[in-house]
């Protein structure tokens, strides 16, 4: 994605800022820059003590991960499994309409 402002002569920025309106009042929802191909990810801190940190490393390198990315798979499994998320990740319901085919598979295999 590039910049459109690279191209803008600085006349054309001074023309564009002298259009703008400043308030105080907030902008909700956030102004969407652009089409997202990607989810905006939200960084969050997390304590662990050290043995734990240098655990999850080993885990998410052994699993060919981040650890940002394994413990997000783990935060997200978790609240698929629990039923508490209005919208279960794409993984999740990938495996859950294989579980259903291949049970549907198992039902007519029966009959």
């Amino acid at each position: 994605m590039t910049d459109p402002f690279l191209n803008m002569s600085p006349a054309e920025v001074a023309e564009m800022t002298q259009r703008l309106v400043y308030t105080d009042e907030p902008v909700e929802p956030p102004i969407e820059t652009g089409p997202h191909t990607e989810p905006v990810l939200i960084p969050r801190s997390v304590k662990l003590t050290r043995e734990l940190d240098l655990a999850c490393k080993r885990r998410a390198e052994n699993l060919g991960l981040s650890q940002s990315a394994y413990i997000r798979s783990l935060i997200e499994r978790d609240v698929a499994t629990a039923g508490t998320s209005d919208q279960r990740p794409a993984w999740v319901q990938e495996i859950l309409a294989v579980i259903a085919h291949h049970e549907n598979d198992e039902h007519r295999k029966a009959s």
